[in-house]
């Protein structure tokens, strides 16, 4: 989390993210690193942040692919999608990712920069126009912060470097020269580009924003189930400390141990020191064995923990059984139904949010290959795909279909065009010249 206050007022703009939503974005980044305020030596995490946010980066990821037809395009993309596999769920997390593509000696590269850790400065018709960023480097005595700002207006995207030097971490200080930083040095103060877009994408969930609607930003997946996951990470401790409280004890008087001649202490069975407790003898000279075995009630914990995960798992637009244990759930045909229906919605949001950014990062690709090889090129055919994998399966979906086919009410052509995604023509050609009786399309495949 940057200081955002810090770094409006050093760049001289107003700082557009209130001191609410600074609030949340740190409370996100904890919850997500799993160290939040209620977890301790007894409340443990059950991480749930962490799943929720890898679980939708993995349902809007599954059949997603990414190509160019420019081949140059493509290896820039290869390189970089990995890292986007990556980092989506921290993006996911703190509600937002900003892909900010730089040109270096090695090509281009892009950096990943969750909300939070970047600063927006100004919007036009809903699109981010102008961030700003830091790195960080030490030095001997001194921290150093680079603050790069970029800046998109009538047709221009400027880039700005600023540098400033202090004897503290986490304090910007005063400004310096790019020059002391040798790894900065060669870096330009101020360069403008003539752009027809922002070189930058921001990527945000689709939510509005509920903790400060003046502010732009988004928010985080799991924003409105923190209260939920305090609440089962608390149950989970209860569950703990009675299937701990529970377990079996025998008390037992003196007379019916052996005793250490060294240490004058009862010699008890290995591994089971804590079930056994050495009492002294009674004065009426009677033998005390006692057995401390009382029934868990781990029954109705679960149940408690399980309604608080379905509670998570409604507030993430997640479907029932992501978290929870749909087994212990009486639910109809169409309660599961639309259950798969609301995480299917959130994920598509998901996915077109992402496209949106992805293809306003490609035009940033280009325009940097284009400008530093000296040349120009017409915009490149990209396609952008995910898939229907996460309201269907693909498996079940091409069993019903092929019975289709079998039954003669779908042409076999329809089928391959759908299962390999092509043109029906070029799934035509595919088709044998002659179908043998009993063939795949003919019903004998059973």
């Amino acid at each position: 989390m940057i200081d955002m206050n810090g770094i409006a007022t050093a760049i001289g703009v107003p700082c557009t993210v209130s001191g609410v939503m600074q609030e949340h974005l740190q409370l996100w980044e904890t919850l997500y690193c799993n160290q939040a305020a209620w977890v301790n030596q007894r409340v443990r995490s059950l991480q749930i942040p962490a799943v929720v946010s890898r679980e939708l980066k993995r349902l809007t990821l599954t059949e997603f692919d990414l190509t160019a037809a420019d081949s140059r395009l493509q290896e820039i993309l290869q390189r970089f999608l990995p890292k986007l596999r990556q980092k989506l769920d921290y993006g996911i997390a703190s509600g937002g990712l900003l892909m900010k593509p730089c040109y270096a000696a090695g090509g281009i590269f892009v950096d990943l920069v969750p909300q939070g850790r970047y600063l927006p400065i100004q919007y036009t018709d809903d699109q981010c126009t102008a961030i700003a960023c830091t790195e960080y480097a030490v030095m001997e005595k001194n921290c150093y912060t680079r603050i790069e700002i970029h800046t998109y207006e009538n047709g221009s995207h400027t880039v700005e470097n600023r540098c400033f030097r202090s004897p503290m971490v986490g304090v910007l200080g005063t400004p310096c020269s790019l020059l002391e930083v040798p790894q900065w040095a060669s870096l330009l103060e101020s360069i403008t580009f003539p752009a027809e877009q922002p070189l930058f994408a921001v990527f945000q969930m689709p939510d509005t924003n509920n903790i400060d609607l003046d502010c732009p930003l988004g928010v985080s997946a799991f924003s409105d189930a923190v209260g939920f996951i305090r609440d089962a990470d608390e149950q989970w401790e209860r569950i703990l400390w009675e299937l701990e409280s529970s377990e079996r004890a025998i008390d037992a008087s003196e007379d019916l141990f052996r005793f250490h001649p060294g240490t004058n202490q009862p010699i008890l069975p290995k591994g089971r020191e804590r079930m056994y407790h050495c009492l002294e003898k009674t004065g009426t000279g009677n033998t005390i064995f006692n057995t401390f075995s009382p029934e868990v009630r781990d029954t109705s914990y679960f149940n408690a923990l399980n309604q608080i995960l379905r509670r998570i798992e409604s507030a993430a637009g997640l479907s029932y059984g992501t978290l929870s244990e749909v087994s212990d759930v009486e639910k109809t045909a169409e309660e599961i139904k639309s259950s798969k229906q609301r995480s299917f919605v959130r994920v598509s949001d998901i996915q077109g949010n992402l496209q949106a950014a992805l293809e306003q990062l490609l035009y940033g690709f280009q325009y940097y290959r284009d400008y530093y090889a000296n040349r120009h090129t017409k915009p490149a055919e990209v396609s952008c795909t995910f898939g229907d994998g996460v309201l269907e399966d693909t498996d079940k979906e091409f069993q019903r279909r092929l019975q289709m086919v079998q039954a003669r009410v779908l042409k076999p052509e329809l089928l391959l065009s759908w299962y390999f995604g092509c043109e029906e023509t070029e799934a035509l050609q595919m088709l044998p010249e002659q179908q043998d009786a009993g063939g795949l399309f003919d019903g004998g495949a059973f």
